[in-house]
């Protein structure tokens, strides 16, 4: 993800060359397991968890974000689990913490 372009790119190591896989925003990519995919957040008009495969470039919305309530580092995060689940952080506000016990 270079910093300065809003696109997520590739380098190949046989060819020495960078490919673009999309142009756009592609928040926190993860590969899968297999490495056959690369998911990611789309964010600003539609936000979701997009995956994309490698092979042929094709883009699956996995999850939509639209009445999620999303935060982490940046106001945002994506993991992925050992299923390739997505892993978000829901903001879920300070209203839903009713007692805090901390042991020493």
């Amino acid at each position: 993800m270079p910093f300065d372009t809003g696109s997520l790119v590739l380098f190949d190591f046989s060819t020495e060359k960078w490919s673009e896989l999309i142009k756009g925003n592609a928040a926190f990519p993860n590969w899968s397991r297999d490495g056959r995919y690369i998911y990611f957040l789309h964010r600003p008009d539609n936000p979701a968890v997009l995956r994309l495969r490698v092979a042929d470039r094709k883009i699956e919305r996995v999850a939509d974000l639209k009445n999620f309530s999303i935060t982490g580092w940046l106001s945002r995060w994506l993991g992925l689990g050992p299923d390739d689940s997505p892993l978000l952080l829901r903001d879920a506000g300070s209203d839903d913490i009713y007692a805090l016990d901390l042991q020493p």
